[in-house]
């Protein structure tokens, strides 16, 4: 299942299957890479005219002085610097922060260079859904999601179906891995509705899929009356003061997909990291119900939920009291609040065993313990 956590990929083993869900362009494409944004159709997100900036520190050595084991040759650990690290596994982007100061950058690139997030928008939209119950537009995630789309599917079990399995991958909807091809590459995603098939009872089962967070944004974007991107700008990206406008993809009906795709800078993921660090709140003020954040951080089991995923979010070790967003290619939001610390790696489609062998979140643990 943790496997099934950390990917996104959906599509070599079932390109030949007749009559199935894939878009032609996920036959041409195959698979997520960073070419997507130049032809991917995308909304965008406005940032305001004053961002909130982290403090920079002074130029140091620690990129040199964090020494970590690389596991990723399997049998004995390799021994290599930081800086080591990022030029033997090519990482688009790694930031870290503590106390609001970044203290180590890199970039393959640029700083000004956008990210795809594939599913840590996952997380972005668990917030949306917060922003939307303390609004006052749903009522509770313990309310039926048919009583707000009626109709989606006529298998009785979704008339069961809560926001709340949504959330937590616990729906009991089937997952197809063609009907995730037709999610990212499909032109008019109402058509996933159709693919809305159950194999278990909602709130027995966590198995976790794009369809389930694909609803959530029909609910969001039914409850707010505007596209999603626009929702996103009012509630994060211009309270959370993002130094960058962001895009998010959307098929041809200006559907935004929810469950992945945003493209932003690494400072503006980071600042959303920031944002769930201090439980909500924000310069002072609380933008969004601190019980929401805890709640949404906790271990839920009840429901069908599992120890280590709640809400759409990656729940980490006990000790370390750290947790995650995550998408696909070992995209990461690391936040540790024992040590104030946030590290942000932006990653491309890993080209050897190694790059995909490599445990990122045990490398961010290794660099917490030092820091």
């Amino acid at each position: 299942m943790r496997k099934t956590f950390y990917h996104f990929s959906f599509f070599l083993f079932t390109l030949s299957i007749a009559g199935c869900a894939l878009p032609m362009r996920g036959v041409v494409y195959l698979r997520p890479d960073l070419k997507d944004h130049k032809w991917l159709y995308a909304l965008d997100i406005k940032a305001p005219e004053t961002p909130f900036r982290f403090y920079e520190s002074e130029p140091n050595d620690l990129g040199d002085r964090i020494g970590l084991n690389d596991w990723s040759p399997y049998v004995v650990p390799i021994w290599r610097s930081l800086n080591e690290l990022v030029q033997a596994h090519p990482n688009q982007a790694l930031v870290i922060i503590r106390n609001d100061t970044i203290l180590y950058q890199h970039y393959a690139i640029d700083a000004q260079m956008k990210h795809p997030s594939y599913s840590v928008a996952k997380s972005f939209t668990s917030a949306l859904v917060g922003f939307a119950v303390q609004d006052g537009l749903i009522k509770s995630t313990d309310e039926l999601i048919a009583d707000y789309l009626p109709g989606i599917s006529k298998d009785p079990r979704y008339g069961r179906l809560k926001i709340k399995h949504l959330l937590n991958h616990t729906s009991g909807i089937e997952h197809p891995l063609t009907v995730d091809g037709l999610l990212y590459y499909g032109r008019n995603l109402k058509r996933a509705n159709k693919y809305i098939k159950f194999v278990n009872e909602p709130g027995t089962n966590q198995a976790y899929m794009n369809m389930n967070v694909w609803i959530l944004g029909q609910l969001l974007e039914k409850v707010t009356g505007a596209p999603l991107n626009e929702y996103m700008q009012a509630k994060l990206w211009i309270p959370l003061g993002m130094e960058s406008d962001a895009r998010w993809t959307a098929d041809r009906e200006e559907r935004i997909k929810p469950y992945c795709c945003i493209q932003a800078t690494a400072l503006d993921y980071a600042k959303f990291g920031r944002f769930y660090l201090k439980k909500g709140n924000w310069q002072g003020e609380q933008l969004l119900n601190k019980d929401w954040v805890e709640s949404t951080l906790s271990r839920d089991t009840t429901d069908g939920g599992t120890f280590g995923y709640h809400n759409c979010w990656y729940i980490g070790y006990k000790d370390y009291n750290d947790f995650m967003a995550i998408g696909l290619y070992k995209q990461h939001i690391y936040i540790n609040p024992n040590k104030n610390i946030i590290i942000i790696s932006m990653n491309e489609r890993p080209k050897s065993n190694a790059q995909k062998a490599l445990n990122w979140e045990d490398i961010f643990r290794q660099i917490v313990d030092q820091l």
